[in-house]
C-alpha cells in the first residue's frame, strides 16, 4: 500500500507470501549471485592463493549482485524473479546499503597484503594504483560510487525534487556499471588471461543497461498508446485529494483491490515525473480508477492544478496485498493510519461489491477529524453491510461522537473484536511506519500470528 513516495519498501514480507514463494525469490536470487564465480571456476583460472581466492569470490558476487540492481528496480513483471515489486524494491535498497561497503573498501582489500609486507610497500604500491592509466575507469567508478551512495542515504536532505534525484541516481549508476565492466576486463587479472572471461561481464552489463533502455524507452511507448483520461479531482479532506481517472475502452487493465500504480500526469509518457499512489477502487469500479492522495511534497500540492480530461499515465499494477490473502479467514480487519486508508477503501468496496458475510472492521486513524474520508460512504456501508463497522481514531480532541482519542493502540483494536474469536481472522495495515511498527506489535500482544497479518509500507 503506498502514498506519497520514492521508493517501494516492505517491513515485512513474511506475512505476504507463503515460506514457499519467498524462498523460491531467495533461491533464485541467491542462485544467479554465484553464476559468475561458478563460471570462473570452470575456466579453471588461477586465483593464485587463498586470499586471491576469496577476492575473487566476494568481487564476483558482488558486481553480479550490482548487475541485478537494475532489474530489481526496473517493475518489470514479465520475469517471475522481478515481477514482484515489493520483494524486489526490498532486496534492492538492501543489497544497494552492502554494496556500497564492500566497492567502498575493493582498493583496501587488494592493497592490503601490500601493507603487510612494509608501510612503503603498500603506499608505493597505493601511488601506482592510483596513477596507472589502467586504473583510472575503476578509480572514476569508485568515486562516484561513493558519492552517489551518499545521495542515495541523504536523499531526503537534499535540496533536490525526487525526480531529479531518481533521473541522477539512474544515470550515475550506468554510468558506474559501465566504467566498472570496462575496469574488470582491462585490468582484472582473470580478464586479461582470459577471453571468455570478458565475454561473460559485458553480457551481463549489456543485460542490465538493457533494463534501463526498456524502463525509460521501450515502456513509455506503450503507456502512450493506452493513456487514461482525468475524469475528476477534488479535495476530499483539509489534506486529500480524489484522483479518478478513466480508461479507454481499448486499454488492458486489470487489478486487485490492494494494489498500487505510478501514475504520471506531466503530459508526456517519457517524463520520470512518476508517482506511485494505492488505488482505492475496486475492479467493479472499471473503467474508472480512484487514488486518495495526501498532500505532502511538491507534486501532491499541486494536484489541484490537473485539468479535467487530460492524458493521465499508469502504469500497474504492483503490489502482492489483495483480498486473495484472506479467503480462508472467519473475519477481516481493516487497519488505516493517514493515507493508509486507500487501499483499505479499495478492499472495503471490493468486500461490498461481492456481498461478503464474514464479520468485517475497519479502523481509520489520523491526527485530526477533518482528515477522515468518505465518511458518508463508509457510514452507508456500515447499514448495507451484513456485518461491518468503522472505529474512528484522532489523535487530537475533537467533540465527534464515537471517535477514539489518541492512537490506534491494543485498546482501539481490542474493543472493536472483544466480541470475537480472532485466531483465524486476517488483518490489513497500511499507513506510516511508525504506525505499522506499532500496531504489529499490538497484534502480536493480541496473539495475532505474523502469517495472518499483511501490511506493506507507505515510506518509500
Amino acid at each position: 500500500m503506498v502514498g506519497q513516495i520514492a521508493m517501494p519498501s516492505r517491513l515485512n514480507g513474511a506475512s505476504i507470501f507463503g515460506t514457499g514463494r519467498k524462498t523460491q525469490l531467495a533461491m533464485g536470487y541467491l542462485s544467479l549471485l554465484i553464476l559468475p564465480y561458478a563460471a570462473t571456476y570452470m575456466l579453471g583460472m588461477d586465483n593464485k592463493g587463498w586470499y586471491g581466492a576469496i577476492l575473487a569470490l566476494i568481487n564476483s558476487i558482488a558486481m553480479m549482485a550490482f548487475f541485478i540492481q537494475f532489474p530489481l528496480g526496473s517493475r518489470i513483471k514479465a520475469i517471475g524473479l522481478f515481477a514482484n515489486i515489493d520483494w524486489s524494491m526490498t532486496r534492492h535498497r538492501q543489497v544497494g546499503k552492502w554494496l556500497g561497503y564492500i566497492f567502498f573498501l575493493h582498493p583496501f582489500l587488494i592493497l592490503a597484503p601490500r601493507f603487510f609486507v612494509s608501510f612503503d610497500v603498500g603506499m608505493t604500491s597505493a601511488y601506482e594504483l592510483l596513477t596507472a592509466p589502467q586504473s583510472l575507469t575503476g578509480v572514476v567508478a569508485w568515486g562516484i560510487m561513493v558519492l552517489w551512495i551518499l545521495t542515495s542515504i541523504f536523499k531526503n536532505k537534499l535540496p533536490i525534487k525526487y525526480e531529479t534525484w531518481r533521473f541522477t541516481h539512474m544515470l550515475g549508476f550506468v554510468v558506474i556499471a559501465t566504467l566498472a565492466t570496462l575496469h574488470i576486463t582491462g585490468v582484472g587479472r582473470h580478464g586479461q588471461f582470459q577471453p571468455m572471461f570478458n565475454v561473460l561481464w559485458l553480457f551481463l552489463c549489456s543485460g542490465s543497461l538493457a533494463m534501463v533502455g526498456y524502463n525509460y524507452l521501450l515502456k513509455p511507448r506503450k503507456l502512450k498508446s493506452r493513456p487514461f483520461k482525468l475524469a475528476n479531482i477534488k479535495k476530499v479532506s483539509s489534506s486529500d485529494w480524489e484522483l479518478t481517472l478513466e480508461k479507454s475502452d481499448d486499454a488492458k487493465f486489470d487489478f486487485e483491490a490492494g494494489q498500487f500504480a505510478w501514475i504520471n500526469t506531466s503530459g508526456s509518457a517519457h517524463g520520470v515525473n512518476e508517482h506511485p499512489f494505492s488505488i482505492a477502487s475496486c475492479r467493479e469500479n472499471l473503467p474508472y480508477l480512484s487514488f486518495l492522495i495526501r498532500e505532502l511534497g511538491d507534486y501532491t500540492s499541486k494536484l489541484g492544478d490537473l485539468t479535467i480530461g487530460q492524458d493521465v499515465y499508469v502504469d500497474g499494477p504492483y503490489g502482492s496485498v489483495s483480498l486473495r490473502c484472506c479467503e480462508r479467514a472467519k473475519g477481516i480487519v481493516l487497519i488505516a493510519g493517514g493515507a493508509g486508508i486507500g487501499p483499505m477503501l479499495g478492499m472495503l468496496r471490493k468486500l461490498a461489491a461481492r456481498n461478503d458475510q464474514r464479520p468485517i472492521r475497519l479502523i481509520y486513524g489520523n491526527n485530526q477529524f477533518e482528515q477522515m474520508v468518505c465518511q458518508d460512504e463508509i457510514t452507508a456501508l456500515e447499514q448495507t453491510m451484513s456485518d461491518f463497522c468503522q472505529q474512528l481514531v484522532c489523535a487530537q480532541a475533537t467533540e465527534q461522537p464515537g471517535v477514539y482519542q489518541g492512537f490506534i493502540d491494543r485498546v482501539s483494536i481490542q474493543q472493536n473484536l472483544e466480541s470475537h474469536e480472532i485466531e483465524d481472522w486476517c488483518f490489513y495495515l497500511c499507513g506510516p511506519q511508525p504506525m505499522v511498527n506499532a500496531v504489529c506489535g499490538h497484534l502480536k500482544g493480541l496473539q495475532v500470528r505474523d502469517k495472518h497479518v499483511n501490511f506493506e509500507q507507505l515510506s518509500f
